[in-house]
């Protein structure tokens, strides 16, 4: 069997007409907004939205509230050390990790589409960029 083929065609038609904005994920991926979609490739299957499906684009910061009680749990669990090891240690090891998937989860990009009940999530690395240029197309 000698196929080279990697399973892509390059016969096959970009699923984004005009390009406005292209850019990597955080997650691995890429995201390409057009002049009529918004493309987002995590690597399985590409997720296409119309823009004319747009509800609504939000740019969610950190949620301070969940910081500030990880880290208050670490300090708890750092301060049990002397009572109990092995429930201190399991205190500042779950506050660790609560602490570190909350900084994980920063600038998420939130788009409410028509005909979704759950907002579709997307990690770009250049968050302020692509919301506006995606508000700046929702605006056309």
């Amino acid at each position: 069997m000698d196929d080279d083929n990697d399973g892509a065609t390059a016969d096959t038609p970009s699923p984004v007409s005009d390009q406005r904005y292209a850019g990597t994920l955080r997650t691995g991926g890429t995201v390409v907004l057009g002049a009529d979609r918004l493309v987002v490739d995590r690597g399985d299957s590409p997720v296409v939205v119309d823009l004319d499906d747009i509800v609504e684009v939000s740019l969610q910061d950190v949620d301070w509230f969940l910081a500030v009680m990880s880290a208050a749990l670490v300090g708890f669990g750092l301060l049990s050390l002397d009572r109990s090891v092995l429930l201190g240690g399991a205190f500042a090891v779950a506050g660790a990790a609560s602490l570190a998937l909350t900084y994980r989860k920063r600038y998420a990009l939130r788009i409410q589409v028509t005909g979704r009940t759950d907002p579709l999530r997307c990690f770009p690395a250049d968050p302020q960029t692509l919301l506006a240029e995606l508000e700046a197309a929702l605006a056309d």
